[in-house]
């Protein structure tokens, strides 16, 4: 039992619930006190030495269940699968097809002997290497292994190939019997998976929302892709400092040869030529009406999070009027900005060609062959004229555009949209739907300067 308590410990860690080692160790002076006889007596002792707050009493209520409770094999066979079925000749029928492991589990099955069932997967699954599940991907990888060495292959190859002596009937019911087993040993491993890594299920949720579009993902898990996006502007400013130390630019041989005289044109003194690079002035337009206020938000977090590489951003954001809110990203925190910009801009009937005339007013005239135009916008401009002309005049100034949209391209041209039109200005045009899209824009924003 201590060593099931251990693992039961471990199933509420990655539940969110901390359990320090001192408490792990009253807990075990617990279960020696109260035994295990009384189910509701060792939760409730095991709930006030484990779960402190109300949050974790929930979070351990949901989680002993799931250690305690769910087994393998706790769902019956369906009986009417059977009907007509000669259950005491069918495993001798197919015996000499399958292995010995498979007759045993037919017959387990017709003989609704559940317990030994699970003691068969319980077995292995350790063999299978249960506990080193680690990822969601480990989870069909280990179901795979229990389901082999339960001689499933076996049964998959009397249900295809049939064997002499079965009738339609037998065929009919061992395939239920390929099926059953499969079902209950995916649900043993899901279960297992979310004891021994995602205990609250959360883990599990977060992963779906990262893998899915930006612009689908809920508010609730906002928090989880701007940790992502941090990550992700960390991890950019540590290799820009690398590649810093690392550029030296080329070897200048009459420098060096100058200052390695003394020494007999021995080179102990290396001189390098460096090039001077200009730094590049990067223009953010930013649709924030409700189409893709979401996205919005998280490129506007990298953008801030990215102000000491990229010290010449200038940024704006539009529904159907354009503001700079560069300013504000200056002084105000990261969140309260995004959300001022969101809200002061936000609002209103998204009209492209009215954020083209206002983009010019307030900073065409700092356009120049050294800037990069960024567009974040689905370019959907509810049918009021997009005015391609005064993109193209942008477009000229800059050194390049590079225009985001969260739609892919078969819907350019569709409805209201006026990606078509607005296409061939463009440097590039890139999805940005999910977080890995968001990856690369930020590798090419730092390259950029």
């Amino acid at each position: 039992m201590d060593v099931i308590l251990t693992r039961f410990v471990a199933a509420l860690r990655h539940a969110d619930v901390r359990v320090s080692p001192a408490e792990t160790l009253d807990a075990c002076a617990v279960l020696e006190r109260v035994g295990i006889e009384d189910e509701r007596l060792l939760r409730d002792a095991l709930a006030l030495t484990l779960a402190k707050t109300r949050e974790d009493k929930a979070r351990f209520a949901q989680c002993f269940d799931r250690f305690f409770r769910e087994l393998p094999f706790a769902t019956p066979a369906k009986q009417t699968f059977f009907r007509g079925v000669d259950r005491a000749q069918l495993v001798d029928r197919v015996g000499p097809e399958i292995s010995a492991t498979a007759r045993g589990v037919i017959d387990e099955v017709l003989r609704d002997q559940r317990s030994l069932l699970a003691l068969r997967v319980e077995q292995a699954a350790q063999l299978a290497g249960i506990e080193s599940m680690g990822a969601l991907r480990d989870k069909s990888v280990v179901a795979d292994r229990i389901a082999t060495a339960l001689g499933a292959a076996d049964l998959d190859r009397v249900v295809r190939g049939g064997a002499e002596g079965l009738d339609a009937r037998d065929a009919h019911a061992l395939r239920y019997v390929r099926s059953y087993l499969t079902e209950e040993i995916h649900r043993f491993v899901d279960t297992q998976y979310r004891i021994r890594v995602d205990a609250s299920g959360r883990r599990a949720l977060i992963e779906a929302a990262l893998d899915a579009q930006l612009n689908q993902i809920p508010p609730e898990y906002h928090r989880e892709v701007e940790t992502q996006v941090r990550v992700l502007a960390n991890r950019l400013r540590r290799g820009r400092k690398r590649r810093r130390r690392d550029q030296r630019g080329l070897l200048d041989i009459k420098r060096t040869m100058r200052a390695n005289i003394a020494y007999d044109e021995a080179l102990f003194k290396l001189r390098w030529r460096s090039q001077r690079r200009t730094e590049a002035t990067v223009f953010a337009i930013c649709d924030v009406s409700g189409s893709v206020a979401r996205i919005s938000r998280f490129l506007l977090l990298l953008l801030y999070e990215l102000s000491d590489l990229l010290p010449n951003v200038r940024t704006f954001a539009f529904s159907n009027r354009l503001g700079e809110i560069t300013g504000s990203f200056r002084t105000e925190g990261v969140e309260r900005a995004i959300e001022e910009a969101l809200f002061d801009w936000g609002k209103g009937t998204t009209d492209y060609g009215h954020a083209w005339l206002d983009f010019r007013d307030l900073a065409l005239s700092d356009v120049d062959h050294k800037s990069t135009v960024i567009v974040l916008g689905d370019a959907r401009s509810n049918f009021f004229d997009p005015h391609v002309e005064r993109f193209r005049d942008i477009a000229r100034r800059a050194s390049r555009v590079i225009w985001l949209n969260p739609e892919p391209r078969e819907n350019w041209g569709d409805g209201d949209s006026e990606m078509s039109r607005y296409a061939p200005h463009c440097f590039r045009v890139w999805r940005l739907g999910s977080l890995a899209d968001l990856t690369r824009v930020a590798e090419s924003l730092v390259s950029l300067r």
